[in-house]
């Protein structure tokens, strides 16, 4: 190979393996994102790996992994089984979506979560805002003070992305749980295990928890198509909802463009914004929390902001404000560089193509290692020690080194998350409020709480204590 010509797959190295299997047995396993840390100390940035003779290359190169990311749509997708899988379970929104349909799909998605909607929405976070810490005080009064958070946060943001994708009112944060929420805790993990899957067993033999499955999607199905056919005829109604919507639902309904969709496609998004903002948004949440048990002194910050801010209420009632709480959102964005919930994105090549002079061809599919860069000196100073101040203007003279477009929290290019401004509303909103009323204590050391991935990157077995201020 001559010095100008492409590197090729069959130049890339490759971790060891197995003859048959390959790394399947290594990969297929509760902290798969930490086995792809390990492969790429081992086998460099850029390398290749197979599961029973189907190929992946690995990529942890953030400049390439920028430039595939911004590629999308045309020269590459998500990762077909992706696809498949959630067509196969009667799923087809922007989150699966390709090509001209995606297209269709991205204005109305995109225009519903905008921040002009956000700033509509924002009651619903602040209720709900009040609704935890309630509860939270309730816990702490009758000494109740260690909580699993990770299930709290859970109720928190199902009771959110409910109301705001189509105003169906939970109420999971006071654990008055109905057969919608039961459902959802059904699918989630079968998608993660269906896509993750070698051989679809299911489709020749049918498991009970398979059977489980279709009944649970038969319920939500039922449950949303008949919101879809209220939310119709109460915008007809009250012609006042097509200026003034209340919820993602009605959004997309009285979307006026050529790209009106169908309610087929109206229920895949609802359902993907389900899934995309219940387990992503918890897990942020959670891993926040962690790190600001082990920092006192970055509790008491965000409770002078707090404070400063407003004053003697116990929840942020304006959104206007929830801009100004500058701290709080530096302490968010350095807990997303340092435990993405997506460490990993997983993309296939639409056609032959080369980039940074890697010749990838069509069909090839590509895993791009996020978080390894994101925790490296040579793009964060103090890489893996956690210090918002780094996102803050002037925040510390110290840090040299800080290239925050490598952070892929939401992706990339034009097909970054639609609910990133959602998610970042109710992060703020919520570990404000908790830092104002609270101090937190870790039951075990850092060490002990592992990373498990389930389709998202969650932290397991975290318990935290709640004392007043």
């Amino acid at each position: 190979m001559s010095n100008n010509s492409p590197i090729t797959i069959k130049d890339l190295k490759s971790p060891k393996g197995t003859f048959l299997l390959g790394h399947l047995l290594q990969f297929n396993t509760y902290n798969k994102h930490q086995v792809l840390e390990r492969w790429v100390e081992e086998s460099g940035h850029l390398f290749k790996i197979h599961f029973i003779g189907k190929e992946f290359i690995v990529s942890a190169n953030p400049n390439l992994n920028n430039k595939i990311l911004r590629a999308r749509p045309e020269t590459f997708k998500r990762f077909s089984k992706i696809d498949e899988i959630l067509k196969e379970m009667g799923i087809n929104g922007v989150f699966n979506a390709e090509g001209m349909t995606w297209k269709r799909h991205r204005k109305p998605v995109t225009e519903a979560l905008n921040l002009k909607n956000i700033k509509a929405y924002y009651p619903i976070i602040s209720e709900k805002t009040e609704n935890i810490l309630k509860k939270f005080k309730n816990y702490v009064a009758n000494n109740k003070q260690t909580i699993n958070v990770q299930k709290e946060f859970m109720a928190y943001t199902i009771d959110i992305t409910t109301e705001v994708a189509f105003g169906y009112k939970l109420n999971t944060i006071n654990n008055n749980v109905n057969s919608f929420q039961k459902h959802l805790e059904v699918i989630f993990p079968k998608i993660n295990s269906r896509v993750t899957a070698p051989i679809p067993i299911w489709r020749y033999f049918k498991s009970k928890s398979d059977k489980t499955l279709e009944v649970a999607l038969k319920g939500i199905k039922t449950i949303i198509y008949d919101v879809i056919a209220q939310a119709k005829k109460r915008i007809e109604a009250n012609p006042q909802l097509r200026e003034h919507p209340t919820n993602f639902l009605e959004t997309l309904l009285v979307d006026d463009t050529n790209t009106k969709l169908s309610d087929d496609e109206i229920y895949g998004n609802i359902f993907t914004m389900l899934l995309a903002g219940e387990d992503t948004t918890s897990n942020s949440l959670s891993w926040t929390l962690f790190y600001l048990a082990q920092h006192p002194e970055i509790v008491k910050k965000i409770r002078q902001e707090a404070i400063a801010i407003y004053k003697d209420e116990s929840v942020l009632k304006n959104y206007k404000n929830s801009e100004l709480l500058k701290y709080t959102n530096a302490v968010i964005q350095e807990s997303l560089r340092l435990k993405p919930t997506t460490p990993q994105l997983y993309l296939e090549s639409n056609t032959d193509t080369i980039i940074d002079n890697f010749s990838i061809p069509k069909g090839t599919c590509i895993i791009l290692q996020n978080k390894v860069a994101q925790t490296k000196d040579d793009y964060f100073s103090e890489a893996n020690t956690f210090i918002p101040e780094r996102w803050l203007k002037n925040g510390c003279p110290l840090h040299n080194n800080h290239t925050p477009n490598i952070v892929r929290t939401f992706g990339g290019g034009s097909r970054y998350c639609p609910g990133m401004h959602l998610a970042k509303s109710e992060m703020v909103t919520l570990i404000s409020t908790l830092c104002k009323h609270f101090n937190f204590k870790l039951e075990s050391k850092p060490e002990t709480i592992k990373e498990r991935f389930e389709f998202t990157m969650y932290p397991e077995n975290l318990e935290i204590t709640f004392t007043n201020v």
